[in-house]
C-alpha cells in the first residue's frame, strides 16, 4: 500500500509541474497576443486584425539611405533611393516591422530607426539584421511623415483616408 501512494504522488507531482508548463505557456502566447492589439497611441486594446507593413532600411547602389516595402523578404520596389508613400485607411490597425538590412562597414556601423511623430511611432536604433514592430491605431486623416532621426533624408509619407 505504501508503494501505491509513492506512485500516486509522483504521478500528481509530474501532472502538477505538466500543468504549469502548459499554463505559462499559454499566458506568453497570450501575452505577446494583446502586446500586438496594444497600439502605442491608444490606452487599451483593439480586437482587429492589423495591417501590415514590411520595411527594411538599406542603401541604394547611389549611396542613399531609404526604407524598401517588402513582401515575403523580397523588394516590391526598386532601390532608387526614394522611401515609398503608404496608403490607409482611418480606423485600422496598423502594424509596422523594420528590419536593418544595410550592411554594416568595419569602420562606419550603421544604425536605422523609425518614427512617426503624429501616432507615437518610435522604433529603437537598429543594427545590421536587428529588427522590430510597432503597432498604432490610424486614427487621424492626413498625410504624415515617417522618417529615420539618424539620417534626416531617409523618410517618406503615410497616408491616412477617410
Amino acid at each position: 500500500m505504501n508503494k501505491t501512494k509513492k506512485k500516486l504522488s509522483k504521478l500528481s507531482r509530474t501532472n502538477i509541474i505538466s500543468v504549469s508548463v502548459v499554463a505559462g505557456v499559454v499566458i506568453l502566447i497570450g501575452g505577446i497576443a494583446l502586446n500586438s492589439l496594444s497600439p502605442v497611441n491608444y490606452d487599451g486594446f483593439v480586437f482587429a486584425p492589423s495591417t501590415n507593413v514590411f520595411l527594411k532600411a538599406v542603401k541604394s547602389p547611389q549611396d542613399i539611405y531609404h526604407y524598401q516595402l517588402t513582401k515575403g523578404g523580397k523588394a516590391l520596389q526598386s532601390s532608387s533611393g526614394t522611401s515609398p508613400s503608404i496608403i490607409m485607411s482611418k480606423g485600422n490597425l496598423v502594424q509596422i516591422h523594420l528590419i536593418n538590412e544595410e550592411k554594416n562597414q568595419l569602420d562606419n556601423p550603421s544604425k536605422h530607426n523609425l518614427n512617426i511623430d503624429e501616432f507615437n511611432v518610435h522604433i529603437k536604433d537598429l543594427s545590421y539584421f536587428q529588427s522590430e514592430s510597432v503597432t498604432f491605431l490610424a486614427d487621424k486623416t492626413g498625410t504624415f511623415d515617417y522618417y529615420c532621426s539618424i539620417h534626416p533624408g531617409m523618410k517618406g509619407t503615410i497616408t491616412i483616408t477617410e
